[in-house]
């Protein structure tokens, strides 16, 4: 899709996209849209974002680290709606601090002459033949349970001191079954659309204007293990993040990623409904 730049001031380089990128530059965006934000605006957007992120998240993690040992009480039915209730609406309100830079470089700040939904088309809400879609999306969902698979098996057999946010859920589950669904269900519903939006589609289309697919990939991935701090599974978290950079890459909509990162921390449902009726 072609972008025209409109009646945009010569003197205002910055904040206006390109428009009409060199050949290399779209042999290395793949399947993604040329971007219709700079580069600038890119790593703006993502230190806006990720600065006060990283530390609100890794506080919580090292606080949850020091009160792993203290015992805790089983909510009451009432206690446990209403705190699933407010973890839900919380997880919602937070997740949505990711869309608030691609809101602002991609849709109010787009340069003239670019409609919302070119916007939209470029941070990757578009449409993709049905059956590559269903495909990648399999391939890629297989990909993802199989590192899940291998890492926790290696886990378990070098004897690897390693508690994820999946363990702590899941021993939260046991006390306060309710809210634990609904910070899953949170994590199914959310997050993945907020950081998919968020980390492959402003973040890593961004980078591929001046990175390669690999380069940019690696940065990105990066940051969406670090963002979830999660020491336990910031290797999987890691490889997690490459293979959704990569089906971003390859099929340039941001769909197949979203089910895909979906049917991930669905498992983690399943996980925690067989434990909780398993008792």
């Amino acid at each position: 899709m072609g972008y025209s730049s409109g009646n945009t001031s010569p003197t205002d380089h910055s904040d206006v996209p390109d428009h009409a990128p060199a050949h290399g530059t779209v042999a290395r965006m793949g399947q993604v849209e040329p971007v219709t934000w700079t580069f600038a605006q890119t790593v703006r957007g993502a230190i806006a974002t990720l600065a006060p992120w990283l530390v609100f998240i890794w506080g919580i993690a090292l606080l949850s680290a020091q009160s792993t040992a203290t015992t805790q009480r089983h909510l009451s039915t009432v206690e446990d709606i209403v705190g699933g209730i407010g973890s839900f609406a919380l997880t919602g309100g937070v997740e949505l601090a990711f869309v608030v830079a691609p809101a602002y470089f991609v849709v109010v700040r787009r340069a003239p002459g670019i409609t919302r939904r070119e916007a939209f088309v470029a941070l990757g809400f578009r449409r993709m033949p049905l059956r590559p879609a269903i495909a990648v999306t399999i391939v890629g969902f297989v990909a993802i349970i199989s590192i899940n698979l291998l890492y926790g098996y290696l886990i378990q057999l070098f004897h690897l001191q390693l508690h994820t946010n999946s363990d702590e859920l899941l021993q939260q589950a046991r006390y306060a079954p309710i809210t634990s669904l609904a910070l899953v269900a949170g994590a199914v519903l959310i997050a993945p659309i907020c950081e998919e939006i968020f980390f492959r589609g402003y973040l890593f289309g961004g980078l591929l204007q001046r990175m390669g697919l690999w380069p940019a990939a690696l940065l990105s991935a990066a940051l969406f293990a670090l963002a979830h701090g999660d020491i336990g599974s910031l290797v999987v978290l890691f490889v997690f993040g490459l293979v959704l950079a990569y089906v971003r890459w390859r099929c340039g909509s941001l769909w197949p990623g979203i089910i895909i990162h979906m049917a991930n921390n669905a498992t983690a449902a399943v996980v925690i409904v067989l434990a909780l009726t398993a008792r």
